[in-house]
């Protein structure tokens, strides 16, 4: 069984994503939005629970292009949820979650640049 990590920058992100949404959803459906993306790593990533687990998932096109080529990105409608996966530990870990919108790459530079 895949072991699932959130990360401290996945509860940053995940946080400032539900905060952004509750001005155009209510704060009731942007917590729900909330549970629902990380109950969605929860099954997906979990190959016991639906699917081969954790690397049915594409590489993050947009890091791929700067050369980090160990960022998966998985698409639920509106969001994106990027991750790592560690086979040797058979850990994924989840990184951030973002609106469709929202650049990895510059996710990737802001969060590289602090002390």
């Amino acid at each position: 069984m895949t072991q699932l990590v959130v990360t401290r920058l996945a509860h940053q992100t995940l946080l400032m994503l539900t905060r952004y949404m509750t001005e155009f959803l209510g704060a009731e459906q942007a917590l729900s939005l909330a549970e629902q993306l990380l109950g969605y790593c929860k099954e997906r990533l979990d190959p016991g629970q639906m699917g081969p687990g954790p690397l049915q998932f594409p590489l993050c096109y947009e890091l791929e292009r700067l050369g980090v080529t160990d960022y998966r990105q998985i698409t639920v409608d509106k969001y994106k949820i990027l991750y790592r996966y560690d086979a040797d530990k058979d850990t994924a870990f989840v990184m951030a979650f973002l609106r469709q919108k929202q650049s990895a790459q510059q996710l990737l530079i802001a969060y590289s640049l602090l002390p």
